[in-house]
């Protein structure tokens, strides 16, 4: 049997009561052995501060989206695929 199926057998065999610490477990190995995830986790914030035209920028959208002025994601993709803009 396979490491794999062996641990498939053991969560099968689990009581339901440990399945979320043994889910978060897994989680964090499946972070931690990702090089890209790993990377992100340890990036340093990002504290530089927002220039006064990033925050015209900012409050611009903010106001869009309040007066109902967004597209979704599915109506974004159509007008790039309708523009050829989309593969």
């Amino acid at each position: 049997m396979t490491t794999k199926a062996e641990l498939h057998s053991l969560v099968d065999l689990l009581p339901d009561q440990e399945l979320p610490a043994v889910q978060w477990f897994l989680d964090y190995v499946h972070t931690h052995s990702n090089p890209v995830l790993r990377t992100l986790m340890n990036a340093p914030f990002d504290d530089e501060d927002t220039s006064a035209e990033e925050e015209q920028l900012v409050q611009e959208a903010r106001a869009e989206v309040a007066r109902g002025e967004v597209s979704t994601w599915e109506v974004a993709k159509q007008r790039l695929l309708m523009n050829g803009a989309c593969g």
